[in-house]
């Protein structure tokens, strides 16, 4: 039920449901419409980013469904507080198993399974696992998948040497974003993990700081005099 029509990522439905038609390509044009009832997958800030822009849609039941408890979250905290302030409900120790959808190939519902969780994984969570005869549905016009936006792998082939931790995201100086190799930056999620759009951007000033005086400093040329990062004149 993948491909059922109703089925989107996070990133079309964002841009979707926050941009005007004309300012979109031309397969993303379509309307969302008005759905009165959303369901999201995921657990981090991607997806309440989603939930929150699904009740402005104007979404009467708006459900995130999540694997593990609201302690295994890897988004903010603040953000969860916000979706529950303005109507979203969160299905924990839940995942899906199936998307259901009418004769006609539209979304009608997620089926789920509750989980239960077991001993811990390489980064420390505990493993859920599903509970036998334990389905259920949740009924919806749209699923959106807010889930898998994990480092790029190929990071591990191309650059092998650099230090990780154990969710596998690059290791950085947090005052100039350089990792253990001498001249190789790095930022955004691959060392944040799923995080928002503006935390990549402070990122990537503190890095270009700090790559513009690593740059100064192998050809000895005199530092350059600029706004710091977070002069609000920078921006």
């Amino acid at each position: 039920g993948e491909d059922a029509d109703g089925v989107i990522t996070a990133t079309e439905f964002l841009v979707r449901s926050n941009l005007p038609p004309e300012e979109l390509p031309e397969s993303l044009r379509t309307s969302l419409g008005s759905p009165k009832r959303v369901v999201v997958v995921g657990g981090g800030d991607t997806s309440m980013d989603c939930v929150r822009s699904a009740r402005r849609l104007g979404a009467e039941e708006v459900t995130l469904v999540y694997r593990r408890t609201e302690a295994e979250m890897q988004g903010r905290i603040e953000e969860r507080t916000h979706a529950v302030e303005e109507g979203v409900r969160f299905e924990y120790l839940a995942s899906p198993i199936e998307v259901l959808h009418d004769a006609e190939g539209h979304v009608s519902g997620l089926r789920c399974v509750r989980m239960e969780l077991g001993e811990a994984d390489d980064t420390g969570r505990r493993r859920p696992h599903p509970v036998e005869d334990s389905e259920f549905d949740i009924a919806a016009e749209i699923v959106v998948t807010a889930i898998g936006y994990n480092v790029d792998p190929e990071w591990g082939v191309a650059v092998p040497s650099v230090t990780r931790d154990r969710w596998d995201r690059l290791v950085v100086d947090p005052e100039t974003m350089q990792t253990n190799l001498t001249g190789v930056f790095a930022g955004g999620d691959d060392v944040n993990g799923a995080d928002l759009v503006v935390t990549a951007l402070a990122d990537s000033h503190r890095a270009a700081e700090a790559i513009d005086r690593y740059l100064r400093t192998l050809l000895r040329e005199p530092m350059r005099e600029g706004p710091l990062v977070g002069d609000s004149s920078f921006l």
